[in-house]
């Protein structure tokens, strides 16, 4: 199961890391900038082969990627500089990762629609399409008849369409044994299961009934897309609160991953199935996007909001060689917080 998580990771961190500087290259492409290197990853270098006039990469280290454009970090005369082209025009090439982070996520989740997945934000009801529902295991009480067979949150519940119907069966069956299949980890385990007297807690677990939904491709397309326009505004306001509690010394360290804690998420999603790598790939997509469009230095979000003040100012705003500072500062910045969080990670696996 670890190299099969391993290789989900690697995967997923690959296609987010392309599909955003794939969107820097190309409009760079389509603005008639000179794109001197396409990066996966950051130095040191590990292959590069020459295409044309663009160097293509591989870097070590793998938490990023860039594309070098001729007069970007610093000035040329050359009419296909960087620095020679209109705001609006740098200012499309800029933003052009976090769209495609954000185009990304629609097709994703478009796709995980068209082979059947659980909503994230959307209402099942509003949906339509082919639904199916499965029975899971949200809650195990403490002593219950559920502890003492190893039921586990998180287990699939076999048999059962509905929670009225897994509730309706243990009720027909208090104070008597029960032979119950559950889903862990990609295999069916059965259990023995002592039902009580108790109308209330008769196996003492909190159930949750979780739809499974198949549309087909126009319906999916559309559901995708809005999934993905519902799930960003949710999880905008979520990181928003996220930056204010930070800003009141309020404690954040449970609520960020790194590279550990998203790779233990992917984990998760490879015992759940497809399905479910298919939707974290498309939430960290979002949450791609929407860090790297942040008014940080060194990320996308600080070079437009330079860019959006020289269009306004109608002359540089910050001179060259400061922004290049700013961005450097910004960039070790975040390297020396992926490598705290990283570190953080690490102490609590032990």
């Amino acid at each position: 199961m670890f190299w099969l998580t391993l290789l989900a990771f690697i995967v997923i961190l690959g296609l987010l890391i392309f599909v955003h500087e794939a969107g820097h290259f190309i409009v760079a492409k389509l603005s008639k900038v000179k794109v001197e290197e396409f990066a996966f990853g950051f130095p040191p270098r590990i292959y590069s082969v020459k295409r044309g006039e663009t160097n293509y990469s591989i870097n070590l280290i793998p938490f990023g990627g860039y594309v070098k454009m001729l007069g970007e970090e610093k000035s040329s005369d050359s009419p296909r500089a960087f620095n020679r082209k209109k705001p609006i025009t740098r200012l499309g090439i800029v933003v052009a990762g976090v769209v495609m982070n954000f185009i990304l996520a629609g097709f994703l989740l478009s796709a995980g629609y068209m082979i059947g997945m659980p909503p994230i934000r959307l209402d099942p009801q509003m949906i339509g399409g082919a639904q199916t529902h499965q029975v899971v295991i949200a809650q195990i009480n403490d002593g219950s008849s559920a502890q003492k067979a190893d039921l586990r949150v998180g287990d699939l519940v076999v048999g059962f369409g509905s929670v009225e119907d897994f509730s309706a069966f243990t009720r027909n069956n208090l104070g008597e044994s029960i032979d119950l299949s559950v889903k862990r980890d990609g295999q069916t385990l059965d259990k023995v299961v002592e039902v009580s007297k108790d109308l209330q807690a008769p196996l003492g677990v909190g159930i949750v009934d979780v739809p499974i939904i198949k549309l087909g491709f126009f319906k999916a397309i559309y559901a995708g897309f809005v999934e993905m326009g519902l799930t960003t505004g949710y999880i905008t306001v979520m990181l928003g609160r996220f930056i204010a509690d930070l800003f009141h010394g309020k404690s954040v360290g449970s609520e960020i991953a790194g590279p550990i804690g998203i790779f233990n998420v992917t984990g998760q999603a490879v015992k759940m199935g497809f399905t479910y790598i298919v939707q974290l790939a498309a939430l960290l997509s979002i949450n791609l996007g929407l860090i790297n469009i942040l008014p940080i230095p060194a990320l996308d979000g600080g070079r437009a909001v330079l860019i959006v003040a020289e269009a306004v100012a109608r002359r540089k705003v910050i001179r060259e060689e400061v922004e290049n500072v700013m961005h450097t500062i910004g960039f070790a910045v975040l390297i020396l917080l992926i490598l705290l969080i990283s570190a953080k990670e690490v102490i609590g696996l032990f």
